[in-house]
């Protein structure tokens, strides 16, 4: 697996926030059996999928499935930008649950209106460029080949829920839980969590904020990196990557963080996501 951005709500490519990367969310996961699944389509996903069309000379043959946990900018906002959605031949299967009435296809048709797009979403309306599939989010347990996946709504607050996701692969469990707000603070509120994160060899969890600013920011739909590790500790899991990190957060301030974060563990190794990180699992 490998994480193409790792920011949250905002790009932010200023210098301060250069080494950990400030593309918004996006997470790709390379399983068995030659499976791709990226996890969000943020600003990351523009450079992610230029990457996996690198040397293919227009050809379209890449399959990808793009599991959403919902549709803020900050998680789709490479989707329109992509090299891979304008070729013919490769297939894209987009997972999700809906926010407008009339479903996935019609949030993400709203979102990339022309009007305010500045690239065409033909690729969205008819067969033009890539192949794209939609899979609105009914059952909670799925397969995307050989992996089986499992989706919960997580809290937001009073906003709408968003999609936790749990990915199981031969022997190999990620959990991805970005965008949530545990009601009363505490992660060990939230059943969904909990069996989502349960024994993951990888946890990946929103750690927005700070301990100390989360009660200034109740019903923004984030978490803190104290939370994220304190779920990490309940559930058993081996790593802990904290995630979505606030656009204001500077590289400086991502160390002491994970230095700090890294005392509360018990049992998980703890770590700050950064672009570029390559994990094999």
């Amino acid at each position: 697996m490998t994480f193409w951005g790792v920011r949250g709500s905002i790009p932010t490519p200023d210098e301060p926030q250069a080494r950990y990367g400030g593309n918004t969310p996006c997470v790709l996961l390379s399983c068995s059996e030659g499976t791709l699944i990226s996890l969000d389509g943020g600003m990351g996903f523009r450079w992610m999928t230029a990457d996996l069309m690198a040397g293919k000379a227009g050809r379209g043959e890449e399959r990808l499935h793009l599991m959403l946990a919902h549709c803020h900018w900050d998680h789709i906002q490479g989707i329109p930008f992509s090299p891979m959605m304008y070729v013919a031949g490769n297939r894209v299967t987009i997972h999700g649950r809906q926010s407008f009435e009339g479903g996935l296809k019609e949030t993400l048709l709203h979102q990339v209106n022309p009007s305010y797009c500045p690239v065409p979403n033909f690729f969205l309306l008819r067969d033009v460029g890539a192949t794209v599939e939609f899979h609105e989010i009914t059952d909670p347990v799925f397969h995307v080949g050989p992996v089986r996946v499992t989706s919960l709504e997580l809290p937001r607050g009073n906003r709408l829920a968003c999609s936790g996701y749990r990915f199981e692969d031969q022997d190999v469990t990620v959990a991805y839980l970005t965008d949530v707000e545990y009601p009363l603070g505490d992660p060990g509120t939230t059943s969904a969590a909990l069996e989502l994160a349960r024994g993951a060899d990888l946890l990946i969890h929103d750690a927005q904020f700070l301990p100390e600013e989360v009660q200034e920011r109740v019903n923004w739909g984030h978490s803190t990196w104290r939370q994220a590790v304190e779920l990490g500790n309940m559930a058993g899991c081996r790593r802990v990557a904290l995630f979505h990190h606030d656009p204001g957060r500077t590289d400086d301030q991502l160390d002491a963080l994970e230095v700090e974060a890294a005392r509360l563990a018990r049992g998980p190794e703890v770590f700050v996501a950064r672009e570029g990180l390559a994990l094999d699992l």
